[in-house]
């Protein structure tokens, strides 16, 4: 199973204008790059890890500053409205 089936078939749908793979309801997002450098494995952790509380969790290689997670926050609640 190619990694993107993996996110796919959990409700991720990729969000071209981030480069992103977004699950709003569980509200993950995998960055392009960290789809690429880790293993199907990887992604299946991640997916079934448990959220936070009513913040978004991000896989990204870097995670993202406090600033742009923020601002992915925030694009990514209006989209999803």
């Amino acid at each position: 199973m190619k990694k993107s089936e993996v996110l796919f078939a959990a409700n991720y749908r990729y969000n071209f204008d981030r480069d992103l793979y977004v699950n709003y309801a569980a509200k993950k997002a995998f960055s392009i790059e960290f789809v690429d450098d880790h293993s199907e494995e990887d992604l299946r952790r991640g997916i079934q890890e448990s959220p936070n509380g009513n913040g978004w969790i991000f896989y990204f290689n870097v995670p993202p500053s406090d600033s742009i997670r923020r601002q992915l926050e925030q694009v990514l609640e209006s989209v999803h409205r």
